[in-house]
């Protein structure tokens, strides 16, 4: 339940009470002819009526900002908001800008370096380990137009609060190979530093070699019509693939698995499928090797 529904009976009722009490002790004054300070008792009843009326709007006005966070910072912060919101609208504004000239060193979600790190080598393998990493990430984002910020940094941790040497601990404590990848969390325009944030990702084994991933009934016909029916199997492998095994190196997190297709196998499967009968032949794509989450799933076709 929105706090409004409860605040403003809350108030009425406060305000009410407040009123009666002012009303109470300036009739008791006037009847009693009482006098505050050596003031005249009508001066001394008005001063009452004043009081009482501060007194509901410190009431109120007190509430209001006990229970609501926004009406705080409309009083108190707005000004520093809408600073905070317009260099935002300006930092959008400038990328909006660049991205229509082309000004975009990387993107946002984009990885900028990967690489496999073993936690049961130790802290010191560890950390010699990633410092490598982020070495290509310095590399590969520069070759990319990227700059460095006032203390000569190239990539900022992202939160800021995120330190390498706790990324290091992290890969320790679980004791396995794991994949650490360095993303990019904005659209970084050329000559700007790169905020990244790591992703720690275990290397497991996801497909066997043989594992069978897609598979249809091909037809013989036009050999183009052949050609895209086996292309149409290996978009099968690679949804398969996806979640299991991660995006290309260099690529967006979000894009597709790390697939990469035995060609020659491709195009011996669609010399059977068009030499075949009008049975057609059952077509499957295959994983050509033990594949692991860092990829890449080498995608294979076999016709039984």
């Amino acid at each position: 339940m929105d706090v409004g529904f409860l605040l403003i009976p809350v108030l009425v009722v406060a305000s009410g009470l407040i009123a009666w009490a002012g009303n109470a002790v300036g009739r008791r004054v006037g009847k009693n002819r009482l006098s505050l300070f050596g003031l005249r008792p009508r001066t001394t009843a008005q001063i009452v009526s004043v009081v009482t009326g501060v007194l509901i709007n410190l009431v109120t006005v007190g509430a209001v900002l006990a229970f609501s966070r926004d009406a705080r910072v409309a009083l108190f912060e707005l000004r520093e908001t809408l600073r905070s919101l317009e260099a935002r609208a300006e930092l959008l504004r400038a990328e909006i800008r660049a991205l229509e000239q082309g000004d975009i060193a990387v993107l946002r979600g984009q990885e900028v370096a990967r690489g496999l790190l073993d936690g049961r080598r130790g802290l010191d393998e560890v950390r010699r380990g990633f410092f490598r990493i982020r070495q290509e990430a310095v590399e590969f984002v520069t070759s990319q137009g990227a700059g460095r910020d006032p203390s000569g940094n190239v990539l900022l941790p992202d939160p800021p609060g995120l330190s390498w040497e706790a990324i290091e601990r992290i890969v320790v404590q679980r004791r396995r190979e794991v994949v650490v990848r360095l993303v990019s969390t904005k659209n970084v325009l050329a000559g700007s530093p790169v905020p990244v944030t790591v992703q720690v990702v275990n290397n497991d084994l996801v497909f066997r070699r043989g594992q069978v991933l897609a598979e249809a009934v091909l037809r013989p016909g036009p050999r183009e019509a052949i050609r895209e029916a086996v292309l149409a199997l290996a978009g099968g492998a690679i949804r398969t693939a996806q979640g299991k095994v991660l995006s290309a190196p260099g690529q967006r997190v979000a894009g597709p698995a790390f697939v990469v297709l035995d060609l020659d196998s491709a195009r011996r499967a669609t010399d059977r499928v068009e030499r075949s009968g009008a049975a057609g032949l059952r077509v499957r794509a295959v994983a050509l090797q033990d594949a692991y989450t860092v990829g890449p799933l080498l995608v294979g076709f076999d016709v039984p």
